[in-house]
């Protein structure tokens, strides 16, 4: 792939990425977290599109648009990340055993807290989850106040481990104060829409893959309406995906 745009400057001349170990470093120098103070956190939305603008393949997975870059670049991503917090529904449809990120970038640890692996964090309201779900992945559950009892229950988590939270802003206090700073927010799109409609969104990271869908997939941010503005941070080309990044304009 090629770096076209890095730091929201086109370059004047493109620069090759290997998709191999060497590569992966200067991605992970490219999408770095910037620095962060205690408590202060940095929320980065990641998610595959089609040129048609669909999220999701005929068997109703996001994984049946992925494609060697994206895939390159995703896992660069997850090993960056102190978090990854994503809602029930795609947990159901998307495997989510194991979100672990490059293996050669864990030592040193690259994510903002330190850790050897992300969290998982989970909104959901039922507790109904997939048994590969591990509650020593280490993994946490967000759900409403009303219904914490319930996905208590239904999931036998422990309760340190199932975080009563109202709405965005709280869900995201809560992971800031077990120092969980570097947040990818991975979908889907119900979450992420609420998540900008709050305003909690400080980066967007999309890939585009150069085919067509067709069908009815949903958009990418479902949820209230609202406008925010955005700057290209920086842009790849791959042989099948265009690979943007976005910061929210100041």
């Amino acid at each position: 792939m090629h770096l076209l745009v890095r730091d929201a400057a086109v370059l004047p001349a493109p620069e090759k990425i290997s998709v191999k170990a060497d590569g992966a470093e200067r991605l992970a120098a490219l999408y770095a977290f910037p620095p962060l103070a205690e408590g202060q956190v940095h929320v980065r939305a990641v998610m595959n599109t089609t040129v048609d603008g669909a999220i999701a393949g005929a068997d109703g997975t996001s994984g049946s648009l992925h494609d060697p870059d994206d895939s390159f670049l995703f896992g660069v991503l997850r090993a960056l990340s102190d978090v990854v917090l994503v809602g029930a529904g795609t947990v159901r449809v998307e495997d989510y055993r194991h979100p672990s990120g490059r293996s050669d970038l864990r030592d040193p640890s690259r994510r903002p807290a330190g850790a050897d692996r992300p969290v998982l964090a989970i909104r959901t309201t039922t507790g109904e989850l997939p048994d590969s779900v591990e509650a020593d992945w280490p993994t946490l559950l967000i759900t409403p106040p009303q219904h914490r009892e319930t996905v208590l229950e239904r999931t036998g988590f422990p309760a340190e481990q199932v975080i009563a939270a109202a709405d965005e802003e709280a869900a995201i206090s809560a992971l800031a104060a077990r120092g969980l700073r570097g947040i990818q927010a991975e979908g889907g799109p119900s979450a992420l829409g609420r998540l900008a409609a709050a305003g909690l969104l400080d980066e967007l990271c999309f890939t585009v893959s150069h085919c067509t869908v067709g069908g009815s997939s949903p958009r990418v941010l479902d949820g209230p309406a609202h406008r925010t503005s955005w700057e290209l941070s920086s842009l790849l080309l791959g042989e099948r995906s265009t690979i943007t990044r976005y910061r929210r304009a100041a």
